[in-house]
């Protein structure tokens, strides 16, 4: 695993967070931001397993979720653990997601915070 730090984008026109990357603010149409690093945890709002999953993952079944941070933005993606409950704290951790096209993708996951 690396040191990558999950990274949300401030508007600096109206202060709005966002997340992702977007090339015009949602809330005031800005086109400046800064970077801003989203805190440690996040805590699960909602989550699903799926049993179909895309070619080059993994991961049966593929535990996807809905992960809010204290900036208010929210994100989803894998998770590492499929004994998670509502409410969990996650962390986002650099990792493996799957192969496509026989390229190895990487990104940010999410395992609980306990571990």
């Amino acid at each position: 695993m690396s040191e990558k730090q999950l990274t949300a984008f401030k508007c600096i026109r109206c202060g709005k967070i966002n997340y992702p990357k977007r090339p015009i603010c949602l809330n005031c149409r800005g086109r400046d931001f800064t970077e801003v690093k989203i805190s440690g945890e996040g805590k699960l709002l909602t989550y699903t397993h799926l049993y179909a999953i895309p070619e080059g993952v993994e991961q049966l079944p593929l535990t996807l979720g809905l992960i809010e941070f204290e900036e208010g933005i929210r994100v989803i993606g894998q998770i590492e653990d499929q004994n998670v409950k509502i409410g969990d704290k996650l962390v986002p951790v650099w990792g493996f997601l799957r192969k496509k096209d026989g390229k190895e993708i990487y990104g940010f996951k999410f395992k609980l915070a306990s571990e």
